[in-house]
């Protein structure tokens, strides 16, 4: 039995039409569901061909904004974000940087078999694209200590 990825990842919105506006400029995203029921509001954001996000906006229920520590936002702390080619990732890249929203200023870090860097969504909450250069990773380059800055 075997997985081809991850469907969907949910996260709490305080704002679901700042939320989707910025997942559509900034990723080229498609809202596939749109909903509201049971007092809440859900949408499906489709960022690939086979992963959503599935965003909540719960009346009440209040959502942290702004910068919140690594490992200090909850049960789900950030997700990585798979750019299908090293073209995609420098493409978002750039898009990120155009909406102000990369976090300084979408510096890629260079780990060896993935480059990253770090965007925040409109909510204050912050995540990664990722390409994968290859798919086997290496311990070694994973380091930190080996990791380089690419402006």
């Amino acid at each position: 039995m075997n997985l081809n990825g991850v469907h969907h990842l949910t996260n709490l919105t305080a704002d679901m039409d700042r939320l989707i506006e910025f997942y559509e400029r900034v990723f080229d995203a498609e809202v596939m569901l749109d909903m509201e029921e049971e007092g809440l509001r859900h949408a499906f954001i489709r960022l690939g061909p086979s992963t959503f996000l599935h965003p909540f906006q719960v009346p009440g229920v209040e959502v942290p904004q702004g910068d919140v520590p690594m490992f200090a936002r909850g049960r789900l702390d950030h997700y990585g974000l798979n750019a299908d080619s090293e073209e995609t990732f420098w493409k978002l890249r750039d898009a990120v940087r155009e909406a102000g929203a990369g976090v300084d200023n979408a510096v890629v870090t260079d780990m060896g078999n993935l480059l990253s860097f770090t965007y925040e969504d409109p909510d204050g909450a912050r995540h990664e694209v990722i390409w994968t250069r290859s798919e086997k990773l290496d311990p070694e380059e994973l380091q930190r200590s080996r990791w380089k800055t690419i402006e």
